[in-house]
């Protein structure tokens, strides 16, 4: 029975009226983004990822170019964020609250994004709680306010999911899933594991000889995105660096003496090594991580096994943890602190009542669900996560952000799902 038929009359128009749900919750999405967006007033930068995009957009800005405030050349980061940053600030000004609003509305459009992702593989009563949670989700909301990449990158994962629901493996659906994978590399290096799922996709509909033609062809649309960043660092950088610096360091991370299965650094004086001036230092530091991180996987075997489980905690750490970025300033922190433990309390909350209700669905919705075309592709996904961040690199809550969609996806279909049986187990009860 649809939705609409079980509300009051002029409700139940509006309800089923095509675009209504989406409207309603695109405009709560934004409106409680953009409030704590405006809550929040932050008095400049410490150091951290959210510095170096900001002080990128300004230098672009400036006719610098991806320039970092300790100067020079760089590819540390993907350039699309700062560039998009960058774009932003040129026609409102150099003010990072237009970057944070910029982020609410992208996340308002995630939700809408994510609505028509669970119309197309479930249902539309799905859609509805589905974009219901994810409007409300704090985690998403507490990260529009600092300028880091998740808000945008996980607007483009739900993206990409939308393409793959409604693609078949004709040309045109090819370049779309490329151009999606492409772009998305450049917001995140991550992206490119994307390449996997349009395999997961087709594997069962296409000859295997046809198959690598297809993906070949998405991969050559990655790369076209991708070249004139990577040409820009060849000439800029004398280096080949297809997307970033900043993996070396993740991998570091997550493979080393101290490693605890979170984030870690490398103490100030590793760096003295090497030649100090950019790009130097960058591209020396770059490479000396990755070998020593990838000659300590191969030694040390035992400890490597012991960090999954740390790495996998770390990972599911509350939202609450978003706080540490959006009280992370040179002056007082923006939010005091009883205001940031009654908000980390909700914000915890919501995210393990996900994680409850995901792993549940998981389990309850079972073969019928993650055996379907897009059920494998989810499948494929989480399982690659849990590779990324529970073995290559390293757990870290803000990695999860992306996920928290595809589990809201999971959540709903779960709870309606359970909504279904009630009703019928009521049509058949003889009482």
């Amino acid at each position: 029975m649809p939705v609409s038929e079980r509300l009051p009359g002029p409700l139940a128009r509006l309800v089923a009226r095509r675009w209504f749900p989406h409207v309603t919750c695109f405009v709560a999405a934004l409106v409680l983004r953009v409030a704590w967006v405006l809550w929040v007033d932050r008095d400049g930068f410490v150091l951290n990822d959210a510095m170096m995009y900001n002080a990128n957009a300004v230098a672009i800005n400036e006719g610098l170019g991806f320039r970092p405030p300790q100067g020079g050349p760089s590819a540390q980061w993907p350039p699309a964020y700062s560039t998009i940053l960058a774009g932003i600030y040129w026609v409102f000004g150099i003010e990072p609250l237009w970057g944070e609003i910029f982020n609410a509305i992208v996340g308002a459009l995630t939700v809408v994004l994510l609505m028509l992702l669970i119309e197309r593989v479930v249902d539309r009563r799905a859609a509805i709680v589905g974009g219901v949670m994810l409007a409300v989700l704090p985690g998403p909301i507490l990260w529009t306010d600092v300028l880091v990449t998740e808000t945008l990158y996980t607007a483009m994962f739900v993206l990409l999911f939308l393409v793959l629901a409604h693609a078949s493996p004709t040309w045109p659906w090819l370049v779309a899933i490329g151009a999606v994978i492409g772009l998305g590399a450049l917001v995140r290096g991550e992206a490119l594991t994307w390449g996997l799922l349009p395999i997961v996709l087709f594997w069962r509909e296409l000859p295997r000889l046809e198959l690598a033609r297809r993906i070949a062809g998405i991969a050559a649309v990655v790369i076209v995105i991708l070249m004139p960043w990577t040409i820009r660092n060849a000439i800029v950088m004398d280096a080949f660096v297809p997307v970033a610096t900043n993996a070396s360091a993740t991998l570091w991370s997550g493979h080393h003496a101290g490693a605890t299965g979170g984030q870690t650094y490398p103490p100030e004086e590793y760096y003295l090594q090497f030649d100090q001036e950019p790009p130097l230092r960058e591209l020396q530091s770059g490479s000396a991580l990755r070998r020593d991180a990838i000659e300590y996987m191969v030694t040390h075997p035992v400890h490597e096994l012991q960090l999954v489980p740390l790495k996998l905690i770390h990972l599911n750490r509350g939202d609450s943890y978003a706080l540490d970025w959006v009280n992370d300033a040179p002056g007082a922190a923006p939010i005091s602190p009883i205001n940031a433990e009654r908000i980390g309390v909700i914000a915890d909350v919501g995210y393990y009542g996900l994680l409850t209700l995901f792993l549940l669905g998981a389990v309850v919705l079972g073969r019928p669900f993650w055996r379907t075309r897009m059920g494998r592709v989810f499948a494929a996904s989480f399982l690659t996560a849990l590779f990324l961040y529970g073995f290559l690199y390293y757990g870290n809550y803000r990695y999860r952000l992306p996920y928290e969609p595809l589990m809201v996806l999971v959540a709903a279909a779960f709870l309606t799902q359970l909504w279904r049986w009630r009703r019928t187990s009521e049509r058949t009860d003889p009482a």
